[in-house]
Formats: structure tokens, sequence, C-alpha cells
């Protein structure tokens, strides 16, 4: 019950357990990617080339995106005016929009969810 173990013998020891550790791992990584292959029928994904057809609708998408573009940002200026008008108490041509800024986020992400739960619950 009292051996001593000498320095030599617990290195190899260590040394040991190490190794079999990381087989392990290397083991669990190898069977993830084999679950990964089996269950996706592919490791990975193949782009399709794009046809001839295929280019002509991107474009007309985004040339149909960029017209509408203006009509919402029309929209929006006249939400915006709306909303200003309502709270201020104050006519809508008498408001002067010159320019329509965002502003940036300076809270994190989990703060924001936080406040959004927050509201959420006393609803």
């Amino acid at each position: 019950m009292g051996e001593t173990v000498a320095f030599g013998q617990g290195l190899i020891v260590t040394v040991f357990s190490m190794a079999v550790v990381f087989a392990v791992l290397l083991l669990i990584s190898y069977l993830i990617n084999i679950l990964k292959v089996t269950t996706n029928g592919k490791d990975k994904k193949v782009q399709p080339e794009e046809t001839e057809a295929l280019v002509e609708k991107k474009q007309k998408y985004v040339e149909k995106k960029a017209l509408n573009k203006n009509v919402d940002d029309e929209e929006l200026t006249a939400v915006i005016a709306a909303a200003i008008s309502a709270s201020m108490g104050v006519s809508t041509p008498d408001i002067n929009i010159k320019a329509i800024r965002r502003v940036s986020q300076n809270t994190s992400t989990w703060a924001e969810m936080g406040r959004k739960e927050q509201i959420s619950r006393n609803l």
C-alpha cells in the first residue's frame, strides 16, 4: 500500500495516458466526419455552375430591387415624418426631413435580447 513511484515511472504513465487521450480524440474526430458524410451524402457542398438563364434572372432581380429601393426610401421617409408629426403634434407639411441616418447600436446583442425578453414578459 505504501509503494513509492519513481519519477521515471510517473512520467511513463503520464505520456501513455496523454497518448491514449489523443488517440481517442482522433477516433472521435474521424467518427464525426464519417457521420457527416453518411448523413449529408457529400463531404463538401459542390457549387453548381451558373447557367446563362440563372445569370439573367439574377440581373433582373437586382434591377428590380434597385427600382424598388427608391420607392421604399420614399415610404420610409413618409412613415418617419408621420411618426414625428404625431409625437410632436405638428402637421406633416411643417416637418422638413433633410437626411435619415441609421444610428449604430452601442449595446451588445445580449443586452438587446434581454430588453426584448423583458418587454415580451410584460405584455
